[in-house]
């Protein structure tokens, strides 16, 4: 990540710049958002900043610069975390990133109320694009991607948390929300860099196809490590996503593959509320034997050579060309990809 540096640190002063308040009395309320960020200490385990550095790099290999896009970068930055802080809440997940969540430091009034001042803060960190020059009808068509994309999340989380209960979820309806839930913010990150940067259509189109594929690798990667990953890996609890009966891809893929036997184990181990750990287990090997993994680590690899085949256009537009080789870099490592990618130029 040693090249990337310099831009999160970019990305970092951005966000808080929006967030510093003169107040002393509302210092702990700020102090929960940038807590939730990594913001209160050494930017070491802060969290990836995947989308704010997808805008970042693909508006600076459109422009040569990354610095007019900055407040863009934490306007996306800060819509996802107030996603992520409302997300723990539902998911009474206590740990993330290796550290508390909000909620579980703060109660869960407080944490609700610090995610909805997130979000009203990437609305104003909307409105700093105008000071770095960007056209007024270009910040608009910004926010209204924003917009479009928060919606879309919302759907995605409703359709995630519908999802546990149920035991008909196909690949195909899950894909569909993590379209949604995942794709649509990444989709919303690249083609948000060209609408500030450069707007033409066969590039904003392209775009909006790699934020998609980029986002189904991504979230597949994030799955197998949610059942397969460490704490120590991941920052999160052990195989949490099967004990809140996330139906998550491998999940999904192991009741289509499942002989009509294992499928009522399944079922059964899935009606209950909560799984207990032996139940966890249970599913966890039934997962092994059905050997989904290598399905979803396939998958991945298709997704990822989409969005890397995507970045054509950009290449065909760009005034540098570091910030596209790195963005190609970034794709790879935060999907798994155990060698590196084919060449792409």
């Amino acid at each position: 990540m040693t090249g990337l540096e310099p831009r999160l640190s970019a990305i970092d002063e951005e966000i808080r710049a929006v967030l510093t308040q003169a107040e002393p009395s509302l210092q702990p309320f700020y102090g929960m958002m940038l807590y939730h960020l990594g913001l209160d200490k050494e930017r070491s385990g802060t969290g990836k900043r995947l989308r704010p550095l997808l805008l970042v790099l693909i508006y600076e290999a459109l422009a040569g610069s990354m610095r007019a896009s900055l407040p863009a970068a934490a306007a996306i930055e800060l819509l996802h975390n107030f996603t992520l802080i409302h997300d723990d809440i539902e998911d009474q997940d206590p740990t993330r990133r290796h550290r508390p969540t909000v909620w579980s430091v703060w109660g869960v009034p407080q944490a609700i109320n610090a995610g909805d001042g997130m979000y009203a803060a990437s609305r104003l960190a909307v409105h700093r694009l105008t000071a770095g020059g960007i056209a007024a009808d270009k910040v608009l068509e910004f926010a209204r991607l924003l917009d479009a994309a928060c919606v879309q999340v919302c759907e995605g989380q409703f359709l995630d948390i519908s999802f546990e209960s149920r035991t008909d979820v196909n690949s195909e309806r899950h894909r569909g929300m993590v379209a949604k839930k995942t794709g649509a913010l990444f989709s919303a990150a690249a083609e948000g860099a060209a609408v500030i940067g450069r707007d033409e259509a066969d590039l904003r189109e392209a775009l909006v196809r790699f934020g998609a594929d980029f986002g189904q690798a991504f979230q597949a990667y994030d799955d197998v490590m949610g059942i397969w990953g460490t704490t120590g890996r991941t920052g999160k609890v052990e195989m949490n996503d099967i004990a809140k009966r996330k139906k998550t891809l491998p999940v999904v893929l192991a009741f289509e593959r499942a002989t009509p036997r294992t499928r009522a184990t399944l079922e059964e181990l899935y009606a209950a509320a909560a799984l207990p750990p032996e139940s966890v287990d249970r599913v966890r090997d039934i997962l092994s034997d059905l050997r989904v993994r290598d399905l979803v680590e396939r998958e991945i690899g298709i997704h990822r050579e989409r969005a890397l085949h995507e970045l054509r256009a950009v290449r065909d537009h760009a005034a540098a060309a570091e910030p596209l080789r790195a963005l190609e870099a970034l794709v790879v490592s935060t999907t798994g990809a155990r060698t590196e990618a084919p060449a792409t130029a």
